[in-house]
């Protein structure tokens, strides 16, 4: 996936979209931007990481000193600074592209001049509780390791979010139910989240953690905040 790809096009054989009513899925970019329906919590982008940029990332995880790289930049701008914080390698522009192309779908999608950026190499779990952001949506892509767990709201009981837990383990609190399984996106997706202060959404934003990793099994994820 290049910068220079169109931003939300339709394919010509679009795939059936995964439907859960408040969860969507597809092969297409274009699922992205149903966020704006009401009754739609997340969507998800399904695919294939470019075997270049994926290349450039393993380099970097392999490398093991990336410090979080944290941007608040116009997309036009995006391209000199990453230049500025990422080392060179022959396979950097492959990645490079495909961080642009999010942040211009991003800032395409909510209008906006500005995107927050966030890239992390982790080595364990920066978020391990379930949790809601409170801001308006955020973007995610997973490059390396395992990608962001969540919970359909059906399953949750809020109460038990933060110290409603009263200290115990997500999976003893009564967040949710014991059979509940979380759900998990793949390595490569993007998935776009409602927090908790998008309009006539509030208080009921995506419950969702960060992943176990660790020093054998790290994480290296892309995340974009609206600003």
């Amino acid at each position: 996936m290049t910068a220079q790809q169109p931003i939300f096009t339709s394919t010509d054989n679009p795939s059936e979209i995964t439907r859960d009513a408040e969860y969507l899925s597809d092969q297409d970019p274009l699922i992205l931007t149903e966020i704006y329906q009401p009754e739609v919590h997340l969507t998800c982008w399904q695919r294939d990481l470019d075997e270049a940029c994926l290349n450039y990332v393993q380099w970097l995880t392999e490398r093991g000193r990336l410090l979080p790289v944290r941007l608040i930049t116009k997309p036009e701008e995006l391209l000199k600074q990453l230049k500025q914080d990422l080392p060179d390698h022959p396979n950097r522009d492959a990645f490079l592209s495909d961080v642009v192309l999010l942040a211009d779908m991003f800032a395409c999608l909510f209008d906006m001049e500005e995107v927050g950026l966030r890239l992390s190499l982790l080595k364990q779990a920066m978020c391990p509780r379930f949790h809601v952001d409170r801001i308006g949506a955020r973007m995610v892509c997973t490059y390396i390791g395992q990608g962001t767990e969540w919970l359909a709201a059906e399953w949750v009981d809020r109460s038990k979010l933060g110290h409603g837990s009263n200290g115990l383990p997500d999976h003893q609190s009564g967040l949710y139910p014991k059979h509940v399984t979380p759900n998990q996106t793949s390595t490569g997706d993007v998935i776009i989240m409602k927090g908790d202060t998008w309009p006539e959404h509030e208080g009921r934003g995506v419950v969702h953690r960060s992943p176990e990793c660790s020093e054998e099994t790290p994480r290296f994820f892309l995340s974009l905040d609206v600003m």
